[in-house]
Order: C-alpha cells, then structure tokens, then sequence
C-alpha cells in the first residue's frame, strides 16, 4: 500500500527546523563567596591606601600597603612589580639622603646631617648606619655643651680669683653633662614604653626649656611621629590626628611627609562622619547633624558634608517653627 505524501508546508517547516542551531543556554551568573567578597573589599582598600602614600611620599607606608596586597592576592602580577618599584625607590631615596648626611657630618654641620639622617629612618627604619650617625650627632651635641659650660665656669672662677689667676673648675661638671644627657633620653624611653601621658609633660617641658635643640626636637617629634603611626594603624584615627599634630608642634616643623599624611588623615576623618551622618539621618536628624559638624571639623573643604548639613539644619529649622 502507497503511504499518502506528506504536505509540502510540512516538509518545508521540518526542513527549517532541522537548519535552525538549537539556541545556546546563558551561563548561570557566577556568585561570589562572602569569603572572596571580603578579600575582594580588602584588596580595594589597600590599593587606595597605597596610592595614597605613594602621592603623598609617604614610601615606607606605601611599602607596606603593597606588601599586604602581594598576601592578599598573590597571583596579581602588579602588586609584587609595585612593590619591587616602591623598595628600588625607597633604597635609592635613602642612600641619596644618606650621602648628603654623612657629607654634612663631615663638613661640620650636624643640624643638615641630623634632618638628613632622620630622613634615611622615614624612608628605612632599620638603616643602621644612619641610626649609628644620629647616635654620633648627639654625642657631639653633648660634647659642645659640656665644653661650652666648662669654659663658662672657668670665666667666671678667672674673674673671680685675685689677681686674674684661674681657679679649676667643679669636679661635678662632667655629671652636669650625663644629667642633661639622661634629661632627655629618660623622658623618651617612658613615652616608648608606654608611659605616654607622662612621657609626653616632660618631653614637652624638655622642649619649652630646650627651644633651640633642633637636634634634640628631632628626636622628640620623630619618636611622638611613629607612636601615631602605631594608632593610625590600630584604626584609632583620631587619637593618631592628635599624635601628628603634637609631633609637628615638638619638632618646631613638619618632618618629610608629615603635613600630606596628617591632610589626609583628615579627609578621612571627614568622609568617615559623612558616612555616619548620611546612616543616622533617616532615624535622628540630630545626631546626623552632629556627625557632620566634626565632618567639617577634620575636612573643612568637604562641599558633599557642607551640603547635607545646610540642608539638615534648614530642614530641623522648619520643624522647629512648625512646632510652634
């Protein structure tokens, strides 16, 4: 028996059907981990900081920074290429200043080799011979004041002595000289060991007596300078602000990377407030107020914080006359 054909409209839609690629399916979206979120949050954070320091000049934080991100997420060639760049940088900057130092030393002016010594620490705290030239300077230091007060005393037994004849001078001079010397170190050795509130009264009494050490006020602003980097780095932003500020005041001026590090604490400062005020405003207004006052008191240019605190003081104005 002859089977009946098939109608051409049919085959000719078969025929299409079989031509037409079946369509290919969407891959399901990736999701990350909240483990790989965080990282990934991380990684961000520690790039911009980074950043940061190296615009600022701050190198030794920037090292940091990098050598963080080459943990974080070791298979980015960037960072470990980052951080080889910042430590050649770091190397050369510090043997430059190195250099210059030890030529200032050698030509008599200790206050140009001091700056330039301290210098080398900012950029290498573990540079030893530039540790080992400070050492070197203050003892020289020292040494000028003990020869200063010795001739001082035999002016005066000169010009008290009949007939012009010199008398010898004291035999506790020397001790004088050790006093002064530990009149210093022992207010510091308190400060880095903790003893902040204490050790912080008697540098600064050292300082308002002392005005002219310049070597000295090195010493002081550079040792308050790194306990505020130990506060900024425990996350204790303000308290560290207030360090930064109290070095630069010890010290007489800002050390090298000292102001850019201290603006940008505070526009940190400020967009952390921010942040605050924009969470509280929806709940407490007035709270939100406040937390963009101290906004402003960190970074006064902020026109984002100017802003939505215009608009929330006109907006608790209206309520408060509304009230009435």
């Amino acid at each position: 028996m002859m089977r009946a054909a098939l109608p051409l409209a049919v085959l000719a839609l078969l025929a299409a059907c079989a031509e037409v690629p079946p369509t290919p399916t969407e891959p399901a979206p990736v999701r990350m981990s909240a483990h790989d979120e965080q990282v990934a949050k991380a990684v961000a954070k520690h790039r911009q900081l980074a950043q940061q320091y190296r615009q600022s000049g701050d190198l030794a934080a920037a090292e940091a920074q990098w050598q963080i991100l080459t943990v974080l997420a070791p298979q980015d060639a960037t960072y470990k290429a980052e951080l080889t760049d910042t430590r050649a940088t770091i190397a050369r900057r510090a043997q430059e200043n190195y250099v210059a130092g030890s030529a200032a030393m050698k030509s008599g002016d200790t206050e140009r080799a001091a700056d330039a010594m301290l210098r080398v620490l900012a950029l290498d705290p573990d540079h030893a011979d530039a540790a080992q030239a400070l050492r070197e300077i203050e003892k020289r230091r020292l040494a000028r004041i003990a020869a200063g007060r010795a001739a001082k005393v035999n002016e005066a037994a000169a010009a008290g002595a009949p007939g012009g004849m010199p008398r010898a001078a004291p035999a506790r001079q020397p001790a004088a000289d050790v006093t002064d010397a530990y009149s210093l170190d022992q207010p510091l050795e308190m400060f880095k060991a903790g003893d902040t509130a204490g050790g912080m009264r008697d540098l600064r009494n050292y300082v308002d007596a002392n005005p002219g050490d310049k070597a000295g006020r090195n010493r002081i602003g550079t040792a308050v300078y790194e306990r505020a980097r130990e506060l900024e780095a425990q996350g204790q932003c303000e308290q560290a602000l207030a360090m930064y500020e109290q070095a630069v005041s010890l010290r007489g001026e800002p050390g090298f990377g000292w102001a850019s590090r201290i603006q940008s604490l505070k526009k940190a400062l400020g967009d952390e407030y921010f942040e605050k005020g924009v969470k509280a405003y929806p709940t407490d207004p007035a709270l939100a107020i406040k937390q963009w006052e101290a906004s402003l008191r960190f970074d006064p240019q902020n026109t984002k914080t100017a802003a939505r605190l215009k608009e929330a003081r006109a907006a608790q104005d209206k309520g408060t006359r509304a009230a009435k």
